[in-house]
């Protein structure tokens, strides 16, 4: 009997790997040899900006890209993708914890409609429904974001006094940039995931916090579960408590960092009845249990 090849398992990038210490935000330049990860799939804890300035190259970001000067790619926390050719490329990569987002404005795009029956979103943005795009900006923003980012980088580098402030600010304004061009030109350009993937997840981003089933998902899209979860498996690699999993432990980092509450209480906030499962899956994800975590985090940020 002939079996088939299993798919490799994708390498883990943390923030740590990348060299941030305690900040939560790096620009790294391309290329990026001093810390190239090793050849294969990539899943990182951390979103990744790519903001190429020169040269061609290739990659696999849920399908296969040619990647050329102008190009701006957004690649979210646990999405699977990979580096082809890139030794030509160079630019810069701004990779950062995705809690910085919770600074950024409102949680919604102006003039986006919501799904009926959609609650409030939760209180960390996520970029990946609308971001999963090859943005173009024209002249003008592309020149101001190439500012952006090598102001953030040169702040990052020269580590002065309020340097953790200061490219926070830079950051802010970069982001808004992108989500400007989202607003106004992402109507133009080609969605690399469907508009069923789409609705879905963002179904899931806005109900994560309650108990949801794939049943749950596909009725508030009108297919069957069996059609969603091919769907979005085939489109994103990544399978709806993927998905859900994902989102919840993005607020239950939140909830670790900003809050005394206990691990308990945490654990059925964000959407686990059993804290044990929460406690495995968490320490799955990040390598140690959710106490530790918090501890980590307190310490270094004290």
């Amino acid at each position: 009997m002939h079996r088939t090849p299993q798919h490799p398992p994708p390498h883990v990038l943390t923030l740590d790997a990348m060299g941030t210490g305690d900040l939560p935000l790096r620009v790294i330049r391309v290329p990026w040899h001093p810390v190239m990860p090793p050849p294969g799939p990539l899943v990182s804890t951390f979103f990744m900006i790519f903001v190429l300035t020169g040269g061609r190259g290739r990659g696999r970001h849920l399908e296969p890209l040619e990647l050329q000067a102008g190009d701006i790619h957004l690649v979210p926390a646990g999405i699977e993708h990979q580096p082809l050719e890139v030794d030509n490329l160079q630019g810069w990569i701004v990779c950062f914890d995705p809690m910085l987002l919770r600074s950024i404005g409102p949680e919604r795009l102006p003039g986006q409609p919501r799904l009926r029956g959609e609650a409030k979103p939760t209180p960390e943005r996520s970029l990946f429904a609308r971001g999963l795009l090859r943005l173009r900006p024209g002249q003008p923003r592309w020149r101001r974001i190439e500012q952006l980012v090598a102001e953030m980088e040169a702040e990052l580098r020269e580590a002065r006094w309020g340097v953790e402030n200061a490219a926070h600010a830079w950051f802010v304004l970069l982001i808004t940039e992108l989500l400007r061009e989202l607003q106004e030109r992402a109507p133009l350009a080609p969605p690399m995931i469907g508009g069923l993937v789409r609705d879905a997840l963002a179904f899931i981003e806005a109900h994560c916090l309650r108990p949801l089933s794939l049943q749950d998902v596909a009725a508030a899209v009108g297919r069957t579960p069996s059609h969603l979860a091919n769907a979005i498996r085939r489109e994103t690699g990544l399978t709806v408590g993927d998905w859900l999993r994902e989102h919840r432990m993005v607020e239950a980092r939140r909830r670790l960092l900003d809050t005394g509450v206990s691990i308990e209480r945490i654990a059925s906030q964000v959407g686990y009845a059993d804290v044990t499962h929460f406690i495995r899956t968490f320490r799955r994800v990040h390598g140690m249990t959710p106490r530790v975590w918090r501890e980590q985090r307190r310490r270094a940020g004290s």
